[in-house]
Formats: structure tokens, sequence, C-alpha cells
């Protein structure tokens, strides 16, 4: 008499006698009367203590196999190691405290991994490691990918965390007392007439929003091409990041004492120190590129920590 396995939906798995069903589940189902029964039964204790571990699913591992809904497989594909669960329809990340490690394509049908943050339905954040892409809006997508899709629509997964762009019925947001960086200025991208080293002083004009400086004292001058900003504005724009408040290397010639107003020299893109008679007499405030937060005893040009942006 044939085996009746019962299956927490209702339904039943039947495993005829003196047979071994492998094709219901992933696990080899002992009939009755089934000589040797013992190998089969031990391997599935050992499986389940895996949780399938393999860098294939256990469907695809094990030919001719079904998964159940619920089911958890230890994903051990190099560099992507995840617990994954079967939802009935495929294989998902496994969520963790509400985040849940998975894969989304980009319209190229590019994969990239990713981790998502949900409260409930709600996708709140994506933890991104690659480049900026954006994500397909295929109808044969993946749900994960669908999902992500129906909020952020056609705008760019950028890299590091991307907060929910859906201002249909709420704003997600970034709330907290404080936050540190590792770096020490505030920059925004500005496209220029062309590719300027960190520390070269600009100025607004030229062929594109800033070029270099190219004159002494120059009244136009703006702000300092950075090295790692703190905070990047527009970071998606072409160009370069020109530090406009905090701390930044600056090109400098001449001899410089730490405190001493910065301007522009002749030398194109590179500040120079206030001569004496330029602050008692001449000196206008907005001439000024910053403050050196350093000395520098050579003549030539050379890098001087500067406050950017204070008279």
């Amino acid at each position: 008499m044939a085996y009746n396995v019962d299956k927490m939906d209702g339904t039943k798995i039947v495993v005829n006698d003196g047979t071994v069903n492998t094709t219901d589940t992933t696990l080899s189902l002992v009939g009755k009367n089934f000589y040797g029964y013992g190998e089969y039964i031990a391997e599935n204790f050992v499986r389940l203590l895996e949780n399938f571990a393999d860098d294939s699913s256990p469907d695809t591992n094990i030919s001719g196999s079904t998964p159940l809904k619920g089911q958890i497989w230890y994903d051990t594909t190099a560099g992507s190691e995840e617990f994954k669960f079967w939802d009935g329809a495929t294989w998902r990340g496994l969520p963790g405290g509400g985040w849940e490690q998975t894969t989304i394509y980009d319209t190229s049908n590019n994969p990239h991994k990713v981790s998502i943050l949900r409260i409930g339905t709600n996708i709140i954040t994506v933890a991104n490691q690659d480049g900026a892409y954006n994500v397909s809006g295929s109808p044969t997508a993946d749900l994960d990918t669908q999902a992500v899709y129906a909020s952020w629509g056609s705008t760019q997964i950028q890299p590091g965390l991307n907060m929910n762009p859906d201002t249909s019925s709420r704003t997600y947001k970034f709330v907290g007392t404080a936050t540190s960086a590792e770096y020490a200025d505030l920059a925004e991208m500005y496209t220029t007439d062309a590719a300027y080293e960190p520390g070269t002083v600009v100025k607004i004009g030229g062929e594109a929003e800033v070029t270099q400086t190219t004159e002494a004292f120059d009244p136009e001058v703006f702000g300092i091409v950075s090295t790692d900003p703190a905070y990047l504005m527009n970071s998606t724009t072409e160009g370069v990041a020109v530090a406009l408040e905090g701390r930044v290397p600056c090109k400098v010639i001449g001899q410089v004492r730490k405190g001493q107003r910065l301007v522009s020299s002749e030398e194109p893109g590179v500040a120079r120190a206030v001569s004496d008679y330029e602050k008692q007499e001449a000196l206008d405030w907005y001439r000024i590129v910053g403050r050196a937060l350093a000395d520098k005893t050579t003549e030539g040009v050379g890098l001087v920590e500067v406050v950017v942006g204070r008279k």
C-alpha cells in the first residue's frame, strides 16, 4: 500500500511500494518494502543539514526534482554566498531583519547584486555596490526587479544606499542627529572646458561652467577642484568636483604662512598668498579663495591644505 505524505497546503505526495520518489521534492522519499532504504534516509538528513549547499539550486542539481514552497537552499556561488528560499515560483534571497540579498537586472539585462530593505511589502532602501544603472522595466523581469522598478521607474540606482524616490504617498529620507565623513569638504559637480587636477583654482567662465584662473587677483575666483569630497552634490553630472566649503588641498606658488589668505596667481589654476600691501590697501573679500592651514617655505608650486570659502 502506497504512502500518502501530507504537505502543509493539504496536498499529498504519493510514494508507491518498493520505489523511491525523487520527483515531488528534492529529497528521496522511500516507499514500503524498499531494500537499501538506509542510504537514502541518511542522504536526506545530510542534505537537510547542509541546506542543499551548492552553487546550483536543488531542483537544478537533482535532475527531475521539485522544490517545496518555503524550502531553504544555501547558494555557495563564490562571492555571493547566501541563503535563499523557494516562494513557489523562484528562489529568492532570504530576508534577515528586513534586509534581503538578491539580484536585480538593468535595462541591458545585466545582473546586479543588491540588498533590499523592506517594511511589509514596501521597499525602503536599495544598497548597491555597482556603478549607476537603470532598472529593467521588462514585463518578463523577475519579481525583485519588478518590485524595485515599480518604485524607482527609470530613476538610476546609484552606488551606496538608495532611498525609495516614491513621493506619491510617502517620502523616504535619512533622519538622524548627525553624520560624519572621512573627508572634509563640501563639493558640487561643474562642467569644465578641460580636465583639471585636484587642487586647481577655478572661476566661473570659459566655454563650460568653470575654467581655471589665469590672472592674478582674479575677482571671479570661485573654488578649488576637490580631491575626495566628503559630500558631493549633483554627483551624476559630468565635469569636476569643485570644493566650495571645508578643507581641501590647493595648488599654491611661493611661500605661505599658516592663516594667510589666498588669491589667484598669474600661474594658471594656482593660488598665492596675499601681499602685505594688498592686505592693507586693495584686498577685496570676493577675490579670496581660502585660507592656508599650513606653512609653505618653497617658492615653486606645491599643495597646501586650505580652508576654502573662508575670508
